[in-house]
């Protein structure tokens, strides 16, 4: 706007001494004025020379006065070529700096950059190592815990080791007395190894079956009848006749007491007698009694159990199985109400053909079996289960 001005003023400035330059020479030539002692003509071109030179000499002073700028230009322009000279100086210095630190800069990010990262990596070891840090006092107040523990129980482990020195003390007088005794026992084992044991413990001597009745009297005589014939065998097993061996002894209140039983429940009673002790030859024959309601367990040819069983054609494995069977025919018969063996808790009788003819026919098979147990004659609680097999070879439908 500043320009515009300017341009607008030196337009008018020019533009007024021109009209004034034309009216001066036109008067000049219109009455053939003379300067200098020149003509006319020649003073109407000096006129106009001085006009010209008016107007550019108020121009530029005009310009001077007005612009700062114009003023510079005319009268500043080598010292301002000089102070660009030295800012352009300046100006590519400082770009050069610009540089120098934009590369700085860059170099500094770079770093900056590798700095967050061994930053983030120092974060991340250091909660490593915080976490390890709460890993290890956990295991420290673990181990103190246990050190306590193992000071507890080293304690009590000496404690209990002062109280097994003392056992151990006792037992050792325990352990001489024991041997004192053991050499009784083997002192009076000697001395009745030189008499002979008829009957052990527990073991059966007879058993028989005493007939329902509601009489004493008929019942103490079916009692007095067994214990006769369980005279007769232990005579007979002594092999030195009756006046070898004592009789059958029973307590008086247990047989009292088997009387009133047998008289009371008017059913035929199974009587077990057995030995109170172990019995050796020429003393009396201490027995007790067991009574038991009798009953028929199986009749003359009732299937008792079966099974199935694979073979391989050898001896062992026949064998093996067979015993496996009357184990399971034992238990069977037992659970049925006949009364097993006190000693060895058999209860079936099987005669040795039969038995080695069953074991033979097993072993010649090699495929499945049925093995099927059958009762030979009729037979009640006080047993024995007399037996009877059966072999079926499933795979060739023989027997």
């Amino acid at each position: 706007m500043y320009g515009i001005v300017l341009i607008v003023v030196l337009i008018i400035v020019g533009g007024l001494i021109a009209f004034i330059g034309d009216r001066l020479g036109s008067k000049v030539g219109k009455r053939k004025m003379s300067l200098f002692g020149l003509r006319p003509r020649h003073t109407s071109i000096i006129v106009t020379i001085v006009t010209g030179i008016a107007i550019t000499t108020v121009t530029f002073g005009a310009m001077a006065v007005i612009s700062k700028d114009v003023r510079t230009a005319l009268f500043g322009m080598e010292k301002l070529q000089q102070r660009i000279k030295i800012t352009q100086e300046d100006l590519n210095k400082a770009d050069s700096d610009l540089d120098s630190a934009k590369q700085e800069q860059k170099h500094m990010q770079v770093n900056l950059e590798d700095t967050r990262n061994e930053l983030v990596d120092a974060k991340i070891q250091t909660e490593k190592m915080k976490e390890h840090q709460a890993k290890l006092l956990a295991d420290n107040a673990e181990l103190e815990n246990q050190n306590t523990d193992l000071s507890g129980q080293n304690i009590y482990l000496n404690a209990t080791n002062n109280t097994l020195q003392l056992y151990n003390n006792e037992l050792k007088s325990g352990n001489n007395i024991l041997q004192e005794q053991n050499n009784d026992l083997v002192k009076r084992n000697g001395d009745l190894s030189s008499k002979r044991i008829v009957y052990q413990a527990g073991e059966l001597i007879f058993g028989g079956v005493v007939p329902a009745t509601t009489d004493r009297g008929a019942a103490q005589n079916g009692l007095a009848k067994l214990i006769a014939m369980a005279n007769t065998r232990i005579a007979g097993t002594t092999d030195g006749g009756q006046a070898d061996q004592a009789g059958i002894w029973i307590y008086p209140e247990e047989y009292e007491n088997t009387i009133t039983k047998i008289s009371s429940v008017n059913k035929d009673m199974v009587v077990r007698l057995i030995a109170a002790s172990n019995l050796v030859k020429g003393e009396p024959v201490r027995s007790n009694i067991e009574l038991y309601p009798d009953k028929t367990v199986y009749q003359d040819g009732t299937m008792i159990t079966s099974g199935e069983f694979v073979m391989d054609g050898s001896q062992n494995t026949a064998q093996q199985v067979l015993l496996g069977f009357l184990h399971d025919i034992n238990t069977i018969a037992s659970a049925n109400g006949i009364l097993p063996d006190p000693l060895r808790g058999s209860i079936g009788v099987i005669s040795m053909d039969q038995l080695y003819s069953v074991t033979e026919t097993m072993a010649r098979v090699k495929g499945k079996i049925k093995l099927t147990a059958y009762s030979n004659g009729a037979t009640n609680i006080l047993g024995p289960l007399r037996l009877v097999l059966k072999v079926d070879d499933l795979d060739n439908n023989g027997n």
